[in-house]
């Protein structure tokens, strides 16, 4: 995602939100390689604390280019026509009403502006009692992880689209030859597998259900159950 936008050649001091910022990590990485000010939203507290601690470790320069705030993918804390990148990263899937938030992505966009978006959808190689299990696990709505919901709540947008990606399962293949992910996460799932009770009495059910779902992500990741895509759009400069 970082080359995407790299590749859109924003000036510096361009505006951007960071949708689902998490503990801060992409909008500090935006605004150290690029240059950009960046608002990260998130709707939990406790990640916003994270972030905000984090940005106090910075160097003064990076740290005043980047702020946080609470908000949502559907109400974002900023005007209309403000800005001039939303970044948005495995956030969609959490998103009841995916078309709201794209709706709200052109809405604070200036018109040339875009949204670098990359998310997970499933495929036909995941069977639907697992798509069952694993997206009540993992927080996800269920209609938001199908590309035919997606593609409509884009056109709908009427946002301009640049560019998609398939990040299908030679991605994770890519990934695990790079990084050893999904090999990582076949090996912790085999520990949880083997030995449940232990995990559940250390951690807890849920915290277990958790773990559990996260590795069986990778591994759907790897295998093409789960594929990602990665989705540059353009507000259109008319209008």
């Amino acid at each position: 995602m970082l080359q995407v936008v790299r590749e859109l050649d924003l000036p510096p001091d361009s505006r951007v939100v960071d949708v689902g910022c998490g503990d801060g990590t992409h909008a500090f990485r935006l605004a150290t390689h690029f240059g950009l000010r960046v608002l990260g939203i998130d709707p939990v507290q406790r990640h916003l604390d994270l972030a905000r601690a984090a940005r106090r470790d910075l160097v003064p320069e990076i740290a005043s280019r980047v702020s946080f705030e609470r908000g949502t993918a559907t109400a974002l804390p900023v005007p209309d026509a403000s800005l001039d990148l939303v970044w948005c990263r495995d956030v969609m899937v959490h998103v009841e009403h995916p078309e709201d938030a794209w709706a709200e992505f052109a809405r604070v966009l200036r018109p040339g502006g875009h949204v670098v978006s990359y998310q997970v959808v499933a495929t036909h190689l995941l069977a639907p009692d697992e798509a069952d299990w694993l997206f009540d696990v993992m927080g996800v709505v269920p209609s938001s992880a199908d590309a035919r919901v997606v593609d409509k709540a884009i056109d709908r947008s009427g946002l301009e689209v640049v560019d998609s990606i398939d990040l299908a399962g030679e991605w994770g293949e890519w990934s695990q030859e790079q990084e050893g992910a999904g090999g990582r996460a076949l090996l912790h799932l085999a520990r949880l597998l083997r030995e449940p009770e232990r995990y559940r009495a250390e951690f807890g059910d849920a915290a277990y259900d958790v773990m559990l779902g996260d590795c069986r992500w990778h591994v759907h990741r790897m295998s093409g159950g789960l594929a990602g895509r990665l989705d540059v759009l353009r507000r259109p400069r008319r209008g």
